[in-house]
């Protein structure tokens, strides 16, 4: 079965290196067809079906433009995350799903697409930079997640939102809060940056089985994908590498 993965707006959800996730994806499944759609064009997912619908990191000024993109198809996106097509939003381009977007430092408080119950503040003399450990059922407790956060934005959400992760290690939605990222249906949205699917092999091959469940799962470049997932791993268990900052605070 061929993969049809739909890129929303790579030149402007083009941050932190994070488009790399879609060309990891393209390189372990080469005979994917990949649908780079820009501001200017109508969204595949609209006119017909999508194996994975994909959004990456986004300026403030970004995010506004990928809601007002997106308000138009909002029922077919909902129609599509509620029948569990896999959706995977990263970084702040989960925010624009949710209910309201408020920057006071920049003058604006813009409603969001509505999707999700969740709000975002960002702070632009605020940056939160740090990194995030914790476990997905999609990789299980043997090779948890890690990535790492660099925003400008905290999240709060209904307690009802189930979420992408509980971190171990770092922060979730917030400062007060181990709850990180969101589920809903096909959605896997997170504020983790990494890129997530470079980073960690063992939930990117779970997800390209997902993707397609008549094919087993290859890793490209698996030997070194898995070596540096290791690395890494040993890295975000070494207590010496993580500060008191990096901590969740009642």
């Amino acid at each position: 079965m061929s993969l049809t993965i739909e890129m929303l707006f790579p030149e402007i959800a083009n941050l932190h290196g994070d488009n790399a996730n879609i060309d990891y994806l393209a390189q372990c499944r080469p005979d994917a067809r990949v649908v780079r759609t820009g501001l200017t064009d109508r969204p595949a997912f609209v006119d017909g079906p999508v194996d994975l619908l994909y959004l990456g990191p986004l300026t403030e000024r970004g995010q506004l433009l990928a809601i007002q993109h997106l308000r138009p198809h909002v029922e077919r996106l909902v129609e599509l995350i509620d029948a569990g097509t896999p959706v995977l939003f990263t970084h702040n381009a989960l925010e624009v799903l949710g209910t309201r977007i408020r920057n006071d430092e920049m003058g604006y408080d813009e409603a969001g697409l509505g999707v999700l119950e969740l709000e975002s503040t960002l702070s632009m003399l605020g940056r939160y930079s740090g990194k995030v450990m914790g476990v997905v059922p999609e990789a299980g407790s043997e090779h948890p997640l890690v990535g790492y956060k660099s925003q400008f934005s905290m999240v709060t959400a209904a307690d009802s939102l189930p979420g992408f992760l509980t971190a171990e290690r770092g922060i979730g939605r917030n400062t007060h809060t181990a709850v990180e990222g969101v589920r809903r249906g096909g959605l896997l949205g997170t504020s983790l940056i990494g890129p997530v699917l470079v980073n960690n092999p063992h939930f990117t091959r779970a997800l390209l089985g997902k993707l397609d469940p008549h094919t087993e799962p290859t890793l490209a470049h698996e030997s070194l994908a898995l070596a540096a997932y290791d690395q890494r791993l040993a890295d975000f268990r070494d207590e010496r590498r993580w500060h008191p900052f990096e901590t969740v605070r009642p």
